[in-house]
């Protein structure tokens, strides 16, 4: 089976594929083809991406190259326009960012970047969970240990392909089943009251029908979930780019270093107020701010999105 997408532009597919070391390690992007394995009820499949490097007039080529079980074609067509981010316009932003001397520069780095959505509520939340207050490095070494221990996966040519443990998996595990995840014990407790309510029937993925409002609400009301973690998870698992706050360091080290020139974190006011003053952008603009400065200041980490 092959799908052929024209997104809406701008989409940068290379500096997309590429950019999901940074958030995602479901993702295994190599010589120009980006591959993901992909949950569709009891079918799984395994996808290649290939895309031109023209964001005004992109093009999105995906091959189902692996498959078990019996695939829904147009169930799968409509999930890989989610996942991918299709379908978003996000013209208005960067038609604002392009007029403003403050957030053009990171607009014009990034120019084209989407954020490839994760397969389920449940996913978004956990990872998030995962990174809350841990070095991006020390979360992505957590979240593969998780993958690759209680994850299904497909196999192809040598190489495994993870999909994130489902919630009835994680919600039969006792406590000291994670604890080589090595975040504290107190993130751990939460994560797998999270998938055992979703296992004994909790409607998380319900999410994804509900406004932006209600979705927010909807999360800040579970245990142990801030408005970081909310705005992270509706970010990954929604496409609502809602602004992640000033209680993230990273992003007020950002501001700092691209708008005030100093080596030093912007305070909490100064940052909220500089993404306040985009409005309904503001999300994006926090979101996008982050990506330039993860991209720019951790590749020397070695932070990688395969086995």
């Amino acid at each position: 089976m092959k799908y052929l997408f024209r997104p809406t532009p701008p989409y940068d597919f290379r500096l997309t594929a590429d950019a999901t070391r940074y958030y995602s390690v479901l993702h295994q992007y190599s010589d120009g083809r980006l591959g993901h394995a992909l949950r569709l009820g009891e079918a799984r499949v395994l996808v290649v991406v290939n895309g031109d490097h023209d964001p005004d007039a992109p093009t999105l080529e995906v091959e189902v190259i692996a498959a078990q079980g019996d695939v829904d074609e147009r169930w799968l067509e409509a999930k890989l326009r989610w996942w991918l981010d299709v379908d978003a316009d996000l013209r208005p932003f960067y038609r604002q960012a392009g007029n403003d001397a403050m957030l053009a520069g990171t607009v014009e780095r990034l120019y084209g970047l989407r954020l490839l959505r994760t397969q389920s509520v449940f996913e978004a939340l956990a990872i998030t969970m995962i990174e809350q207050q841990i070095a991006l490095s020390a979360a992505q070494k957590a979240e593969r240990w998780l993958v690759h221990t209680y994850g299904e996966h497909i196999v192809h040519d040598g190489r495994r392909y993870p999909l994130f443990p489902q919630p009835s998996v994680l919600a039969q595990l006792p406590e000291e089943a994670l604890h080589p995840l090595k975040i504290t014990y107190v993130r751990m407790r939460r994560l797998l009251a999270v998938a055992r309510a979703v296992a004994d029937g909790y409607a998380l993925e319900a999410l994804a029908e509900m406004s932006q409002a209600d979705a927010y609400r909807a999360l800040m009301q579970l245990h142990g979930v801030g408005h970081w973690t909310a705005a992270w998870t509706m970010v990954r698992a929604l496409g609502q780019y809602i602004y992640v706050g000033s209680a993230d360091v990273a992003l007020r080290a950002a501001v700092g270093h691209y708008w005030h020139g100093k080596a030093e974190k912007a305070s909490r006011a100064e940052t909220d107020a500089f993404f306040n003053r985009y409005g309904c952008y503001g999300g994006l603009a926090s979101v996008y701010t982050l990506m330039r400065w993860g991209m720019e200041r951790y590749a020397s980490l070695g932070v990688d999105s395969g086995d």
